[in-house]
C-alpha cells in the first residue's frame, strides 16, 4: 500500500495483511440509490436535502438510464447511512450504530461514529477502509499506477479532458466496457486512435480510476502511513481518539478519505498526477459534491438463519418477522407457517432462505424479494399470492398458471 516515488502522504509504502470481503463491482448508481433510498424513508431513514440534488445522466444519451450514473452530491454520513438501509433491505445486520453496545442503528443525522460503534463482524454493507479500496483496485499488482498498469489515455477512464462524450461530468458506471467512445481532447493522450478495450479490472472492478471519487471509512491523516498501527491487520485508519488532538494543534478540520480520483482529477504530475491507485483524496465529512460518490464493502461473513426473528409473547415457539409473517418452530427443525403450512428452512439469515414445501420441493426467498419465491424444481419464479382468501396459492411469473404449494386452508 501507498508509493514511494510521489507524494509525502502515499510514503512509506508497506504491505498489509485483509481479511476477505466483497465488494461492490460498480459504483452506486442513481437507481440503486433510489430504491434503498425510497424503503429507508419509510424505515426510520433521514437523508440530507443535498441528495436530491444530484446531477443524472444527460438528456441526449439515449444507450442508458439517466439513473445509472454513479449517485453523487451525497456526504459521508449519507453514505454510510445508505449502507445500513441496504444492508437491512437485503435481510442483513446493518454495521453502523450511535453506541458502543449496537443496538441503536445509526439511521438519521450526522455522526462522527467511532470504531468501536462498528460492528465489523457483521454481515452488511459498508464503506471499504482505505487499506480494502487499494488493495482492491491494485488486483494483486503492487508496482503499478493504474490498474491496468503504467500508460494513461483517453480510452482508459474518465477525467479532466479525457475526450469521452461526458467530458465535465461522470460517465454511466461501467462505461468503459469495450464500447466507449473517445474523441481528440486535451488530456486524451491519443486515446481516440487505440482499439478501446473492456477495462474490467484483474477483480472484475469498473471506475477505479475517474468518474467520481469514492468515500471510505477512515479518517485521513497525511503522515498515517508512518505510523506502527497503520500496519496492523485489518487497519482502519486513524482513530478520532488519536487525530483529534493532533489536527486541534495543527488548527485542521478532520477529513474522511475519499479513493479513486474523478472527472475533475488531472493527470498533471504538479498536481501528484491524481488519478493514480495511490492518490489520496480527502473531504469534510459533510462534503457534498458532483464528483463524490460511493462504493460499498462488506466481510465474508454469514448470519445464521432468521438471526433478528422475534419471540411472540404469550405464545411458546411462536415467531415474527416482518417480511416473512408468523410461524411456529418445532423441536426438528421444521416451522410451521400460519399460511404456509409446514416447511423445512435452511440458509443464512433473511437473504438466502431456501424452504422445502412437501407438496412441491425446494424454492428459495429471502426478505428483498418475497413474496416472491424461485422454484428449484420448475426453474421458474413465482408470486405468493397474499390476496387470496385461501392459504398456499402461488402464481407463475411467466406463464400466469396458479399453483397450490403451500397450507390447504380453507
Amino acid at each position: 500500500m501507498g508509493d514511494d516515488k510521489n507524494l509525502p502522504d502515499e510514503q512509506p509504502s508497506h504491505p498489509l495483511s485483509l481479511s476477505s470481503f466483497f465488494i461492490d463491482e460498480k459504483e452506486v448508481h442513481i437507481w440503486h440509490w433510489d430504491k434503498v433510498a425510497s424503503w429507508a424513508a419509510k424505515n426510520g431513514y433521514v437523508f440530507s436535502d443535498s441528495t436530491q440534488l444530484r446531477k443524472k445522466g444527460p438528456y441526449w444519451y439515449e444507450q442508458a438510464s439517466e439513473l445509472l450514473f454513479p449517485m453523487n452530491m451525497v456526504n459521508w454520513y449519507d453514505a454510510v447511512k445508505w449502507c445500513n438501509a441496504r444492508s437491512e433491505l437485503e435481510g442483513r445486520t446493518p454495521i453502523y450504530y450511535l453506541d458502543n453496545d449496537h443496538s441503536i442503528i445509526f439511521r438519521e443525522g450526522e455522526s462522527d461514529i467511532i470504531e468501536s460503534q462498528v460492528a465489523w463482524s457483521y454481515s452488511g454493507y459498508r464503506l471499504p477502509t482505505e487499506a480494502e479500496w487499494e488493495y482492491a483496485a491494485r488486483g494483486g499488482a503492487y508496482m503499478l499506477k493504474y490498474p491496468w498498469g503504467n500508460v494513461l489515455d483517453g480510452s482508459r477512464a474518465n477525467f479532466f479532458r479525457s475526450g469521452d462524450p461526458f467530458d465535465e461530468a461522470s460517465t454511466p458506471v461501467g462505461y468503459f466496457n469495450g464500447n466507449q467512445l473517445v474523441i481528440d481532447a486535451d488530456n486524451s493522450f491519443n486515446g481516440e486512435n487505440v482499439k478501446v478495450s473492456d477495462q474490467v479490472s484483474r477483480y472484475g472492478l469498473y471506475d477505479l480510476v475517474g468518474n467520481v471519487s469514492e468515500w471510505c471509512w477512515d479518517w485521513y491523516y497525511d503522515s498515517w502511513y508512518g505510523e506502527n498501527n497503520a500496519r496492523k491487520k485489518n487497519t482502519r485508519g486513524p482513530s478520532f481518539e488519536f487525530l483529534a488532538p493532533i489536527n486541534a494543534l495543527e488548527t485542521k478540520p478532520m477529513t474522511r478519505v475519499a479513493r479513486g480520483s474523478n472527472f475533475r482529477s488531472k493527470p498533471d504530475a504538479k498536481y501528484g498526477n491524481e488519478l493514480r491507485i495511490a492518490f489520496r483524496n480527502t473531504f469534510l465529512p459533510n462534503s457534498t459534491l458532483r464528483r463524490l460518490g460511493l462504493r460499498c464493502v462488506r466481510g465474508d461473513i454469514d448470519d445464521p438463519l432468521w438471526l433478528n426473528t422475534k419471540a411472540v409473547d404469550g405464545f411458546p415457539n411462536w415467531y415474527y418477522m416482518p417480511w416473512f409473517g408468523y410461524y411456529w418452530q418445532s423441536t426438528k427443525t421444521w416451522i410451521f407457517h400460519y399460511r404456509l403450512g409446514w416447511l423445512y428452512p435452511k440458509g443464512k439469515g433473511s437473504y438466502d432462505n431456501w424452504l422445502y414445501f412437501p407438496n412441491h420441493g425446494w424454492m428459495w426467498t429471502g426478505s428483498y424479494a418475497f413474496p416472491y419465491f424461485y422454484s428449484n424444481k420448475d426453474a421458474a419464479w413465482y408470486k405468493y399470492d397474499e390476496e387470496n382468501p385461501a392459504f398456499g396459492w402461488f402464481n407463475n411469473v411467466l406463464t400466469g398458471e396458479d399453483k397450490r404449494f403451500g397450507r390447504v386452508f380453507p
